[in-house]
């Protein structure tokens, strides 16, 4: 099974009483924003990346219509548009996190998510009150 890393973060503490939130993110290729980009955005709460997502491919696909592009070739600008999304879908993420406050406590490798999350309270301190 293969091995992937995680970053993990922290939330800011709240004035509510409630724990403080752990987010832990996945490195690498997201294959749910390659394929729903916009859906995959609003579903995780990243609004503004959401908006930012949908303005950048209408303009990608408007350009490229404006250029004259044959079909296979506007298919070719889009399909590498969504593979830049996957590519960059999880840094978009993180860096959403730190606008909203989440600090990075640590970077945990795991076979999977579950794995992942039990390893960051074990081995991270800083977690033991969230």
């Amino acid at each position: 099974m293969f091995t992937r890393i995680y970053t993990v973060h922290l939330g800011p503490a709240s004035a509510v009483l409630r724990p403080r939130a752990v987010v832990l993110v996945k490195e690498g290729f997201c294959w749910p924003a390659f394929l729903f980009n916009v859906v995959w955005a609003l579903f995780k709460g990243l609004w503004l990346t959401a908006i930012v997502l949908l303005l950048a491919q209408i303009i990608v696909q408007t350009g490229a219509q404006a250029l004259g592009l044959s079909q296979e070739a506007q298919s070719i600008v889009t399909f590498g548009f969504f593979v830049l999304v996957g590519l960059f879908a999880n840094d978009l993420r993180r860096f959403e996190l730190e606008r909203r406050g989440y600090r990075e406590v640590g970077v945990i490798a795991a076979s999977h998510l579950s794995a992942a999350e039990q390893r960051a309270f074990e081995r991270i301190p800083a977690l033991a009150g969230a």
